[in-house]
């Protein structure tokens, strides 16, 4: 149900919320008392004894709210604020009786004796108005507290997904980048025609790393062509010693995926498929929607490195499990990853559930 814009920013607005409740409370007492002892609105002087009354007991809640607000209402267990609530409700009955029988005196010009029962009657009711009131105010504001609470609590994990988010997508351009220097830095007086076209593609790279990296999350295509320029950096490097085969499907090219999702599948191909396999290393990376489910493939020649195997400084054994962390915040629950090893090759299969594609 939608209520309209002003209403909504009423009671977004604390202030006003207050006012308007107290306000409500206090005008139920006075036609609740006008119900109960209808000689209270017998006649004009006795109805505005009434809201005199009534304005008595406003007053005396907004003096117990400066109370309550100030001095211990956050500080206390709420058993310790009911008992507190009970003193100072009672305290404010009896002022209240008080300050209504001199009132009630000044009113009508004579001096008002009030019999005990009556009087005891008096401050009861006024006890039991005030302490309903209390319970009211102090309720809403622990409600308030727990209410702002949650949005803290919702705001820091939201900062805090986001966070570890930005950590893992930027453990892995460090890493990719030293491994291109590198390869750069043994090539510049071997070959600097090379060279200058791994130059190329690495400013690409970065190209594309300033222009995308600000999203979580790019289209699939995107993805392809930046893991083409990794590529072409290797082929630079390797020549003939590396074949890469690209079977996407064009259905698949606008699924958004997590960036920077495929590329560390494809650099750990590279890295550890030129340790184990026979030359040409070959590279495939195949896409395609079944059953919508979208299917990533990344193979290479050569076998799978147990870490204990793993070898070489440019290896931080992070591409991986960023990877799951990265599906498992993306698609919860809707994804699969799949490490085949054979004698022959390696394969890293993603399956991500899409109920709308």
């Amino acid at each position: 149900m939608k209520y309209p814009r002003a209403v909504e920013n009423l009671f977004s607005n604390r202030k006003w919320s207050f006012w308007l409740g107290h306000t409500i409370f206090w005008i139920g007492v006075i036609v609740e008392t006008s119900v109960v002892f209808p000689e209270s609105v017998g006649s004009f002087k006795a109805f505005l004894l009434l809201l005199i009354i009534g304005l008595e007991g406003f007053l005396i809640t907004l003096c117990l709210r400066v109370l309550y607000k100030k001095y211990f209402w956050h500080r206390y267990k709420i058993l310790v604020l009911v008992v507190l609530a009970f003193i100072y409700s009672f305290i404010a009955g009896a002022l209240w009786a008080y300050i209504t029988i001199i009132v009630s005196s000044v009113f009508t010009g004579e001096s008002i004796k009030i019999p005990q029962a009556f009087l005891i009657q008096m401050v009861s009711l006024n006890y039991t108005t005030v302490f309903l009131w209390s319970c009211l105010y102090l309720g809403y504001k622990i409600w308030e507290e727990l209410k702002d609470q949650k949005y803290q609590l919702e705001h820091e994990r939201a900062l805090l997904r986001t966070s570890q988010l930005e950590m893992l997508k930027y453990q892995l351009n460090p890493h990719f980048l030293f491994n291109t220097l590198s390869s750069l830095r043994g090539l510049i007086t071997a070959d600097p025609v090379k060279a200058k076209r791994m130059v190329t593609h690495i400013s690409e790279f970065l190209r594309y790393s300033l222009l995308e990296g600000k999203n979580n999350e790019v289209q699939l295509i995107k993805e392809i062509e930046i893991i083409k320029q990794y590529l072409n950096i290797e082929q630079v490097r390797y020549n003939e010693d590396l074949l890469v085969e690209f079977d996407i499907s064009p259905e698949t090219n606008d699924f958004m995926i997590p960036i920077f999702l495929i590329h560390p599948l494809v650099e750990n191909a590279v890295k550890h498929g030129m340790q184990t396999s026979k030359l040409p290393l070959i590279i495939s990376i195949r896409s395609v929607i079944v059953d919508l489910t979208l299917i990533i493939e990344v193979k290479n020649s050569g076998n799978w490195i147990d870490k204990d195997q793993k070898i070489g400084a440019t290896n931080t054994g992070i591409g991986l499990q960023n990877i799951k962390k990265r599906l498992e915040h993306s698609f919860p629950g809707r994804y699969t990853f799949e490490i085949v090893k054979e004698p022959e090759f390696v394969k890293v299969v993603i399956k991500i559930e899409h109920e709308k594609l």
